[in-house]
């Protein structure tokens, strides 16, 4: 059963956890033998955003390991010339998030397209900038002259990488994203109706194929410049594909990955992107859409087809499935586009405790108080239809602030999931452990908890945080036995706790976050 916080209740989390742990099988021993042991974050050199080099599950940037926040506009900072994008980085950085995502200037939108009222993501007529000159002939869908594809447009260039540097000079790592399809392409430049150099007329899934005629050595040709142009920013995860599932499942629903034929073109991208940056000075992280709420990703489909990718992303999933039924998978886990709750705070703020307190490396809200003229972030999110909605507003970025500063609070990257701290007390958890040293416990719900933890004999101190405020809450703890009550209160949808021990009695784990 689904609440009004966008998550079910749930009263068995370690069945859950070990149902799933038959489903993976063989694969999660497999990679936990291959796990090395920690080493020290601070030991290593700054550098570009990066996998953290001892834990998988995490990344590591300016040479400590980091999880990733944002409450972003709909991707079209880049693409849309008349978005302020200093003001919008602005706003981000004070806010104290350090994420956003951009689209490449490859897919953009009409208006009103999924219903929303003010899309960053969709230009005024005739001012979408992609990374193609226009031709002298007239007839672009979106008013204009339409593509050429043999020429570049130096202004698109030169807005992204003044974006890029903007962002990287506040602290905001970028997801930048080159493909997209969905249900845009009457309006995509590749379409033979928007340019001028006779490509083949695929249907949408085709693009997103090894099976879309002379569109593949375009994409090849964008792919490649477009990863030449990004290589000096080290502030740069470099994205393969938005959703490769839409309209194009593998099975029918909203929860399924691409097909195969669609897995096929994503290893052939990750090749390209691959083998151009193995000629250039930096190595970015790469990552790629997988599917709507959570799927397991096989073993085998990690070697066949994504064994280039560094990273997964997931939509809409707010009871963090895809934590859950990949425990050991040693790729990050991201979620990194919300909707569908509504268009208040709430949903958005819990969703994002649930999913780094379950193990995921980066939560990124979709926020739709960003629009043009209110790069501020202070727009009211409007939607012209019921089917599709979202939130957003500077009370939830500041909420959101308190879950990333909660997150460097703790050692995450030494930490691994953990669903059997909690043993009485509460019906509901996600919660992160370093045996023997610092425990992080979310707690949904409203009122009054009193959570039993396994800790064992020793001193702690326990932390409850309020995630609204970030106000703390400090007790110390003298545990004589291995069940340790520790009561709080939660309010905004839930309550965090963190516990560190102080006994200096610490086992040293050698397992990534599962």
């Amino acid at each position: 059963m689904t609440n009004r916080f966008g998550w079910r209740r749930s009263t068995d989390s370690t069945t859950a956890h070990r149902r799933t742990l038959r489903l993976v099988g063989g694969f999660m021993l497999a990679v936990l033998a291959a796990m090395p042991a920690f080493s020290s974050a601070a030991e290593e050199a700054p550098g570009p955003i990066r996998v953290h080099p001892a834990n998988p599950r995490y990344l590591q940037w300016r040479g400590q390991p980091t999880v990733l926040v944002a409450s972003g506009e709909h991707y079209g900072a880049v693409l849309n010339p008349d978005f302020d994008y200093v003001r919008y980085l602005r706003a981000t950085a004070e806010a104290g998030l350090n994420h956003t995502r951009i689209f490449l200037g490859s897919y953009v939108e009409w208006p009103h397209a999924f219903a929303i009222a003010d899309n960053t993501l969709t230009p005024a007529p005739g001012r979408f900038l992609a990374p193609w000159a226009r031709s002298t002939t007239p007839g672009f869908s979106l008013g204009g002259n339409k593509f050429d594809l043999d020429r570049w447009d130096e202004a698109f260039f030169a807005r992204l990488h003044g974006f890029l540097d903007e962002a990287e000079r506040r602290g905001v790592v970028v997801e930048a994203v080159l493909f997209f399809s969905g249900p845009g392409w009457d309006h995509m430049p590749m379409n033979p109706r928007n340019n001028v150099n006779g490509t083949d007329d695929v249907r949408a899934m085709r693009y997103v194929t090894l099976d879309n005629g002379n569109v593949l050595a375009r994409q090849e040709a964008f792919a490649r410049k477009l990863v030449r142009e990004m290589n000096r920013h080290g502030n740069l995860i470099i994205n393969l594909c938005n959703e490769p599932w839409f309209d194009n499942q593998d099975r029918p629903g909203f929860v399924a990955q691409p097909p195969a034929a669609t897995k096929a073109w994503i290893a052939r991208v990750a090749e390209w992107v691959r083998d151009e940056e193995s000629r250039l000075p930096l190595k970015h992280v790469v990552s790629v859409d997988i599917s709507n709420q959570g799927t397991v990703i096989t073993a085998e489909d990690l070697s066949r087809y994504f064994s280039q990718v560094d990273g997964f992303n997931v939509h809409y999933d707010g009871n963090a499935d895809s934590l859950r039924l990949n425990p050991a998978l040693p790729r990050y886990l991201a979620f990194n586009e919300t909707g569908f709750n509504g268009t208040g705070d709430d949903p958005y703020r819990v969703q994002g405790w649930h999913y780094l307190l379950g193990g995921g490396a980066v939560y990124s809200h979709l926020d739709y108080s960003f629009t043009v003229g209110h790069e501020d972030g202070s727009a009211t999110p409007a939607f012209v239809a019921p089917y599709y909605n979202g939130g957003g507003s500077p009370a939830l970025r500041a909420e959101l602030k308190v879950l990333l500063d909660f997150m460097r609070s703790i050692p995450f990257a030494e930490m691994r999931r953990d669903d059997a701290v909690v043993v009485g007390g509460a019906d509901s958890w996600a919660a992160l452990a370093q045996p023997g040293r610092a425990w992080a416990v979310w707690f949904p719900g409203e009122g009054e908890v009193a959570p039993s933890l396994a800790l064992g004999p020793g001193r702690y101190r326990a932390e409850w945080v309020d995630i609204l405020t970030g106000a703390v809450t400090t007790r110390p703890i003298e545990a004589d036995n291995w069940i340790t009550t520790i009561p709080g209160v939660r309010r905004g949808g839930g309550a965090a706790l963190r516990v560190f021990s102080e006994s200096g009695s610490a086992q040293k784990p050698s397992m990534v976050a599962r």
